[in-house]
């Protein structure tokens, strides 16, 4: 019972340091366009360094054997999959997590969002139908893939560690005591503070629960829904329930919950015309920015690379596009 505990409490964690640090990729990049700021997407990729340090840990030191990550082949259908979704995600105004953050702040154009994201799982289940088939791969992780580097990266990786952890400790100091208290509940993380929260529970997660995002997850249940796949594990559906927990708490905490919605029709179709790509994108990655830094980058794989950088391409492209129009 400690595992799924600890696993659930997890969830937890991430959704309120996601609801906390605002994280997306949207964000992110729309700060390196308009104030070459890269702040935000330092601090995604931070959690992508936490996370493989910690997942390294428990398979080399703890013997665990994380489940495979699953990519798209061929390659270019899964490349695909990142510009549609990364294209959607700047026309909803918000990535995976982002879309889940603001329904809990009350933004009820998410539903709308989540709504148009199961229409484009399924348009994907139809293109297939079509005689364009793709396959799912699975991809070892990289601390069984490659045994005789794991311990060197993995030392590289905790020397990181101990830098951030100094970093820390210092900060610390400096706050002098009862600080602890006032940054946990503070209205706002840094992305720094919210990529350590992020990473070290998302390498608990990867590593003993597999590709468990919410992403992930609806694709699952969708295609499964038409018969064309296995159903996800009913644990998933908790440890989803959890990322709403630990977002709605922190919503709750910090009073920044105000129902409210896009406005006029055109706010929601927008969101739904977003919500689409970012399904078909999510279908053919599969799953979305979430699965890519929370399972697919820590497994230090090339698809998934590569898959990351189309989807930051499609978020540029089009906020470019939309600045333009």
């Amino acid at each position: 019972m400690l595992l799924p505990a600890l696993a659930l409490l997890c969830t937890v964690l991430i959704g309120y340091a996601a609801h906390r640090a605002s994280l997306c990729n949207v964000r992110a990049v729309a700060d390196i366009l308009q104030r070459r700021d890269p702040t935000m997407l330092l601090g995604l990729l931070q959690a992508v360094l936490w996370m493989a340090a910690l997942t390294g840990m428990l398979v080399l030191a703890g013997g665990l054997v994380p489940a495979p990550a699953q990519v798209r082949m061929p390659l270019g259908w899964a490349l695909a999959g990142g510009l549609l979704f990364g294209a959607g995600a700047a026309l909803n105004g918000g990535c995976s997590l982002s879309t889940l953050h603001r329904l809990a702040d009350g933004n009820l154009g998410m539903l709308a969002t989540l709504g148009g994201f199961g229409a484009g799982v399924l348009a994907w289940v139809v293109v297939m139908e079509q005689g364009h088939p793709a396959q799912l791969t699975p991809v070892v992780s990289v601390w069984l893939r490659w045994p005789a580097l794991a311990p060197w990266l993995l030392a590289a990786l905790l020397l990181w560690v101990a830098l951030r952890v100094r970093a820390f400790w210092r900060l610390a100091r400096a706050a002098g005591p009862g600080a602890l208290r006032a940054h946990v509940l503070a209205p706002s993380y840094p992305p720094w503070i919210a990529a350590a929260l992020l990473g070290l529970s998302g390498g608990l997660l990867y590593a003993t629960q597999g590709a468990w995002s919410y992403t992930s997850f609806l694709r699952s249940e969708l295609v499964h829904g038409l018969g064309r796949a296995m159903a996800p594990r009913a644990w998933h559906a908790v440890l989803v329930a959890g990322l709403l927990a630990g977002m709605s708490i922190s919503a709750l905490q910090r009073r920044s919950l105000v129902w409210r919605g896009p406005g006029r029709l055109a706010g929601w179709l927008r969101h739904a015309a977003g919500g689409f790509l970012m399904g078909a994108g999510a279908a053919l990655i599969p799953g979305g920015n979430d699965t890519l830094l929370l399972s697919g980058l820590p497994s230090l794989s090339a698809t998934a690379l590569g898959t990351y950088l189309f989807l930051l391409a499609g978020i540029a492209a089009t906020l470019r596009l939309l600045r333009a129009g």
